[in-house]
């Protein structure tokens, strides 16, 4: 899915579509942020441990993604 900032398809529809305050945004992108660290470790680690730099190169680019993700939930809405 490709990053962008508006539509159904964007983490802003969370904070737009369900109303949420400060605090709920915040708890959302802790746990995008957790889940995008699992992710990495056990795929990231996969592919290291088995030399299979796709796995590693692959976690990393997911990883990075959530992370955005996670920070665009957090910031929410600027041009409201």
């Amino acid at each position: 899915m490709i990053l962008t900032r508006a539509g159904i398809g964007s983490p802003l529809f969370l904070v737009r579509g369900f109303n949420l305050n400060a605090e709920q945004r915040k708890y959302i992108a802790e746990i995008v942020k957790i889940v995008a660290i699992a992710q990495f470790g056990l795929i990231g680690y996969t592919g290291l441990v088995e030399r299979n730099p796709l796995f590693l190169v692959g976690s990393a680019l997911i990883f990075l993604n959530l992370v955005v993700y996670g920070l665009m939930i957090l910031n929410g809405d600027h041009d409201e």
